[in-house]
């Protein structure tokens, strides 16, 4: 495209080598004024904690993530699933499962820790199926039992009728609360 332009080179510098010229002066003075500000050393970025809470949009992002953490945490920490429950100072805990067509459902019963019950205690509890229409579908008899401080469970089975949950009503010592788990398959 130009290669019938005649290239203009200076005589004197063909003979000597190239040299840059650079005035480090007139390039900061020519700069915006944040360059300016950066090699005067007025501006210190921010560095490390200083950076989240220091810029005013920055604060109100991490105030914002601690609020949401804090508050999942505090649901979670007081959000108990309803398959548990401490009953006299005593953990009562159902689960469900379905394997071949059966259900098999069962009640752990152990101390807490936290409890300092040294005496035995009468458990008493019954189960409910409940199927996809939300009905009763099947119901056990009441089952007795004796807590006498170590680790046992009540379980029970039953053929599966589309039992979608199952529930229990846990009584130990007269104090009655109602458990309910969804079936696993």
């Amino acid at each position: 495209m130009f290669e019938d332009v005649k290239e203009i080179v200076d005589p004197e510098r063909e003979k000597t080598d190239y040299h840059f010229f650079y005035n480090h002066d007139e390039r900061i003075k020519n700069a915006p004024q944040i360059v300016k500000d950066y090699y005067a050393g007025k501006m210190n970025p921010l560095r490390g904690f200083q950076a989240l809470y220091k810029n005013k949009a920055n604060l109100y992002i991490l105030l914002a993530l601690i609020f949401f953490v804090g508050v999942a945490w505090i649901y979670t920490g007081f959000n108990r699933s309803r398959n548990y429950a401490k009953i006299n100072g005593i953990d009562c805990e159902l689960s469900a499962f379905c394997y071949e067509d059966e259900i098999y459902s069962s009640c752990k019963f152990s101390l807490n820790p936290k409890s300092k019950r040294t005496d035995d205690a009468q458990i008493q509890i019954k189960y409910q199926a409940i199927n996809a229409d939300n009905q009763v579908a099947w119901e056990s008899d009441n089952d007795f039992a004796t807590f006498s401080g170590k680790e046992f469970f009540l379980r029970t089975k039953l053929m599966d009728y589309d039992i979608i949950r199952m529930d229990a009503v846990v009584s130990v010592d007269g104090e009655e609360k109602e458990l309910s788990t969804p079936v696993k398959r």
